[in-house]
């Protein structure tokens, strides 16, 4: 049997971006950065899979220009990954020449920091609780994290007189890991899969105020897929060179 591989999306913050939890901090911030109980910020699963699976429809777009036949079979893959309903299919013009995929097999994780970077506040601050004496809390992790920026406070798309808004932004440089598990085998659809990681480049709250730049990459048992392609397409040289 063959070993089950380790598959995971990292994402490297370029500029600041928005994670939005939609909540208030009184006296701090109207829109406060989401988090885990620790402090640890986070971006949720559902949102990362909604803004690669629009990533995915835009590919599709540029390949219906110039090659339909590779739309097609992108799509193939997309509706495997991500599954694909009669509106999205009404979007691009392929609900006649395509079978609906209500759920895809790819589930995702959220992004986090890595787990041993968040094993060690974790702990530290089980032990600073039993010790009764707070080295770093989880604001002083909140605020190592973050930024706080203020802008125009927008109604109905207009900004309000006098008026002004202040969230946190996320830190450039920090880098994030979401795991990705599949109900069926990936490996047919993953070079697609690692096209759309590749070509996101942008993350976070909102459609252009809060998504940050980013630079992503599929990560294949903690290798980057690019490297791993190469590999093997220079194992399939050297044996035809040796054939």
């Amino acid at each position: 049997m063959s070993r089950k591989q380790n598959y995971k999306i990292e994402v490297r913050i370029c500029s600041e971006a928005i994670f939005s939890s939609g909540e208030k901090e009184r006296n701090l911030v109207h829109n406060k950065v989401l988090t885990n109980r620790y402090g640890l910020v986070y971006f949720h699963a559902k949102s990362l899979k909604g803004q690669l699976k629009r990533q995915a429809f835009w590919i599709l777009r540029q390949y219906g220009r110039f090659d339909p036949e590779r739309q097609a079979s992108f799509l193939t893959s997309v509706s495997a990954l991500f599954g694909i309903n009669r509106a999205e299919l009404q979007r691009i013009n392929m609900e006649s020449e395509f079978s609906l995929c209500g759920e895809g097999m790819m589930k995702l994780s959220s992004l986090e920091l890595d787990k041993r970077i968040r094993k060690y506040f974790i702990a530290l601050q089980s032990q600073d609780a039993r010790d009764e004496y707070y080295s770093i809390s989880p604001h002083d992790l909140i605020e190592a994290q973050t930024r706080i920026r203020t802008g125009i406070q927008l109604e109905d798309g207009k900004a309000k007189d006098k008026r002004l808004t202040t969230y946190h932004t996320v830190k450039e440089g920090l880098i994030f890991y979401s795991s990705l598990s599949f109900d069926a085998n990936p490996v047919p659809y993953l070079e697609d899969l690692h096209l759309i990681v590749r070509s996101l480049d942008r993350i976070g709250a909102g459609i252009h105020r809060g998504r940050g730049e980013v630079e992503t990459r599929l990560l294949v048992d903690g290798r980057d897929m690019a490297d791993v392609n190469k590999r093997n397409k220079e194992g399939e040289t050297a044996c035809g060179v040796i054939a």
